[in-house]
């Protein structure tokens, strides 16, 4: 029983020091077996000490304490490549149209677009409309800064990643 609460910690724990992180990422965290992890991650959802939201095909991990609701959401789409192509762009050059926001091909320019609308309902973005135009902006750019400033060794392997991308598109 204490082996099952150390590894119950031990999850608790991943999830804290990195919001938003999935299943295989906590399994290679821990080293713990598939079934030890879901039977964790289901009686701690049970216990309402996390809470989880699906991306997709992947379903990612929060703890219900140390971040706020708007936190939780940036931290959500910060963990989708879309999304955090999206926010990393408007973070350096501000307020955009949705032409420069969307680009792709057809499933990625679909995706894009599912989550700009996402983004605005959950106001972590706001759009308007100027001369025919739909552009899009950080509702809150500092809180952005501030939640990846204080998560950024959960961010490092992904913001390095991105970083390496934008370079190699130049």
């Amino acid at each position: 029983m204490a082996e099952e609460l150390s590894l119950r910690d031990v999850i608790l724990d991943v999830i804290r020091s990195n919001p938003g992180i999935h299943f295989r990422e906590i399994q290679r965290r821990t080293g713990a077996a598939v079934g030890q992890i879901e039977y964790h991650l289901y009686q701690l959802e049970r216990l309402e000490k996390i809470h989880s939201r699906e991306d997709g095909k992947i379903r990612r991990y929060f703890t219900s304490e140390g971040t706020g609701l708007i936190q939780r959401r940036v931290i959500f789409f910060l963990r989708n490549p879309a999304g955090r192509e999206i926010i990393l762009l408007l973070l350096q050059k501000g307020k955009l149209p949705e032409g420069s926001l969307t680009k792709g091909r057809k499933p990625v320019r679909e995706r894009k677009f599912q989550l700009l609308d996402d983004m605005v309902r959950e106001n972590v973005l706001r759009s308007s409309v100027e001369s025919g135009i739909r552009y899009y902006e950080l509702t809150d750019p500092s809180s952005i800064k501030q939640t990846l400033n204080a998560f950024r060794e959960s961010f490092l392997d992904m913001l390095t990643s991105n970083i390496i991308s934008i370079l190699d598109s130049s």
